[in-house]
């Protein structure tokens, strides 16, 4: 029984989060922490959620997360990020590579009133190849934000009331997976990390069709679906107040444990049909894209990016 319940545990810890969560120092090793889309977090702060949940961040920091098809709801706990009165820090290991290749689009850029946001975006990702050597993990997304946080360049301290939603195409995407996978996130710093089950082994040669939606005024839809099989979906909805306002958008590639060329697709990713909405209407942002505003302090591969003057953006290694 005892041997059982060990391998229960890995199993889950390798399905349920990204990877194995590891254990911060200091303050007597106490918690332990797991990579996400935004750097490391506290890794019961990470939770998984069934595909098409509605999540509602509370007034107490909790997450009321409803599940689809009559299945009872559930509360998540708010995320505790101090212990002892003191604050545990987001401590980015030492392998964490951080955004190695991205572009921005601010609503500023397009001619939007300042203070606003986009409230669509959507965009076709495509699946590379895969590396030849696993990284500890690799991400390809879009996102929408509502600050230019941007992890490891910005101090931890910018990102009070950061959040941001993605669609996330990641490699190695769980302990059973073979090829890529696919998930909805909704992260954040002081509320946790909230991601779906997603779909595994997407095979390269594929393409996600990405799309990021208001649904109300502070709710937001979250979802991918696959080219090959639009019937294959992930997604959820999520809700917090400062989700009403979302200016930032991006295109990105980050790693943990990249290490050299053979920790990349060779191929490029490949964002295509870039399109941003305010009240919906689409705004012209073809050409308006910033690439590496913020560059890496160190690349691992030549990463490279070009964009085409109607917002078509390769991501190239090699």
């Amino acid at each position: 029984m005892r041997i059982a319940l060990i391998l229960f545990f890995f199993f889950f810890q390798a399905e349920d989060g990204i990877r194995d969560a590891q254990e911060s120092r200091g303050l007597g090793d106490v918690y332990k922490r797991q990579p996400t889309s935004v750097g490391f977090m506290l890794s019961h702060c990470v939770h998984q959620v069934p595909e098409r949940s509605s999540s509602l961040r509370m007034p107490d920091g909790s997450h009321h997360v409803t599940p689809p098809d009559g299945l009872e709801p559930f509360t998540l706990p708010p995320c505790n990020t101090s212990l002892f009165g003191a604050e545990l820090p987001m401590l980015l290991p030492a392998d964490y590579d951080g955004w190695l290749a991205y572009t921005a689009l601010n609503t500023s850029r397009v001619g939007l009133v300042s203070g606003s946001g986009f409230d669509r975006f959507t965009n076709t990702m495509s699946v590379p190849d895969l590396p030849e050597s696993r990284p500890d993990i690799l991400y390809l997304f879009p996102g929408l934000q509502n600050q230019d946080w941007i992890p490891k360049h910005d101090p931890e301290s910018q990102g009070a009331g950061f959040d941001i939603i993605q669609p996330v195409l990641q490699y190695p995407g769980g302990f059973l997976s073979q090829g890529w996978s696919l998930k909805s996130w909704y992260v954040t710093l002081d509320a946790g990390a909230l991601h779906t089950t997603g779909i595994n082994g997407i095979q390269p040669g594929d393409a996600v069709l990405c799309n990021m939606s208001k649904a109300g005024e502070d709710s937001w839809s979250i979802s991918g679906s696959l080219k090959s099989d639009p019937k294959k979906v992930t997604t959820q909805t999520a809700q917090k107040s400062r989700l009403s306002v979302q200016p930032w958008a991006y295109n990105t590639v980050e790693c943990y444990g990249c290490n050299g060329c053979s920790t990349y697709p060779k191929n490029p990713v490949v964002f295509t049909e870039n399109a941003l909405w305010q009240d919906g209407v689409v705004v012209e942002s073809g050409d308006k894209w910033v690439v590496d505003p913020k560059p890496a302090a160190k690349l691992e591969c030549k990463e490279a990016v070009t964009v085409h003057p109607n917002g078509d953006t390769v991501m190239s290694f090699q």
